[in-house]
């Protein structure tokens, strides 16, 4: 139940991220700033925090500890 927890929160994070990086790339577009490459790798860690977060921590993690696990 931890793991699910720590997903639910490393994608909420990445989610957090994602939103503030995006709505400030929108308005620099707005305005006519011309968009930077770091922002947008800040963007796009965001994106995979949210989405990897949680398949890392509620499938990923699961499936290792019981391969671990078993009987061999």
């Amino acid at each position: 139940m931890r793991s699910v927890f720590k997903g639910i929160v490393v994608g909420f994070i990445g989610f957090i991220v994602w939103f503030l990086v995006s709505i400030l790339l929108g308005i620099g577009e707005a305005v006519g700033v011309a968009r930077e490459p770091v922002s947008e790798a800040f963007m796009m860690i965001g994106f995979a925090l949210m989405v990897g977060g949680p398949v890392v921590y509620i499938v990923i993690l699961p499936i290792w500890v019981w391969w671990r696990g078993r009987p061999r």
